[in-house]
């Protein structure tokens, strides 16, 4: 695992690029991106009105489950390729609200106070500077917006089969909480929403927890 934000980038977006074809292959993924979108919607009072920005969008799993109760939203992601296959999903699906973008926003901000909601899902562990992105996320709210982080909990490294790109082996949630409530975040919550199941070199199966982080921009 290497910290380098430099080799971290190009190490993610060769291995998203590289990767994105055959995303949604894995019935895993799908899951827990539909446990991800379900948590959001249970945590969150949406509204057809509202403007939407998902960071690390990938494929748009999450966005494209959610795209029906958003007025638009715009997927970011650093890896042209997944946001390629987005496109193509969308147009499949008829899905007409989502807008993307190629953007790397640990390196240059979006402009501020344009959504209603950020969203982010399974980008954080990727992210070496976790701090300073939870603070371009509220930068990015409008005041009164909502913002939710889902991730995997702590693990020992043996999530990935390959921890290039790795940042973090996991999140700890109560660190989150701590950023959230130091950007002024009001009604921060944590909850553990699914576990992803993977096969161990022994055959074994183990269980990798990933909870869902929220709360609201002060006014």
């Amino acid at each position: 695992m290497t910290s380098d934000p430099e080799l971290l980038s190009a190490d993610n977006v060769k291995r998203f690029d590289d990767a994105a074809a055959d995303w949604e292959e894995k019935p895993q993924r799908v899951a827990l991106a539909r446990k991800v979108a379900e948590a959001i919607q249970r945590a969150i009072p949406l509204a057809s009105t509202m403007q939407v920005l998902e960071y690390g969008c990938g494929t748009g799993l999450v966005s494209r489950a959610l795209s029906p109760h958003f007025a638009t939203i715009l997927a970011v992601d650093t890896s042209p390729q997944m946001l390629e296959v987005l496109r193509q999903k969308a147009r499949d699906e008829k899905i007409g609200n989502i807008e993307t973008l190629a953007h790397d926003l640990t390196r240059q901000p979006l402009p501020n106070n344009n959504f209603d909601l950020v969203m982010s899902s399974m980008t954080l562990h990727h992210i070496p500077d976790v701090e300073a992105l939870l603070t371009q996320f509220f930068a990015a709210l409008k005041p009164g917006g909502y913002l939710t982080v889902a991730d995997l909990l702590t693990e020992d490294g043996s999530f990935h089969d390959d921890n290039s790109g790795v940042a973090h082996y996991g999140i700890n949630p109560e660190e989150i909480r701590a950023i959230l409530a130091k950007n002024g975040g009001l009604d921060i919550a944590v909850q553990e929403i699914h576990t992803i199941e993977k096969q161990q070199g022994n055959g074994a199966k183990r269980g990798y927890p990933v909870f869902l982080a929220w709360c609201r921009k002060g006014k």
